[in-house]
């Protein structure tokens, strides 16, 4: 019983964190399931590498806050102006979807 109520509160938080979206509750549990149970565990990149966190998170690296957060709403990547490809191929820093998360300026 004590791991289902760690996994409630860790579920709720990454709910809070991407910004109280609706629809998302089975997400948000099963990610909170897989970081509860992989508590005190090695992790598995090396520390500095926020690759992983941001992919679970739904994010890309150009991305200044996850998808549906208040004050916030999509723009065109920088990098490949909003085609989703450099030379090289996808573009990174928008995960090839030419569309990055930013913040909106408030008044």
């Amino acid at each position: 019983m004590q791991d289902d109520r760690r996994v409630r509160e860790r579920a709720h938080a990454i709910w809070e964190q991407e910004g109280r979206p609706e629809g998302r509750e089975q997400q948000h549990w099963s990610q909170a399931e897989q970081e509860v149970g992989s508590e005190g565990q090695p992790p598995a990149t090396p520390p500095g590498d926020t690759s992983a966190s941001l992919s679970q998170a739904g994010l890309n690296p150009g991305d200044e806050a996850a998808p549906g957060t208040p004050g916030t709403g999509d723009g065109i990547c920088p990098e490949c102006q909003g085609t989703g490809r450099v030379a090289k191929g996808a573009c990174g820093n928008c995960g090839g979807t030419g569309i990055i998360v930013q913040g909106i300026a408030g008044g």
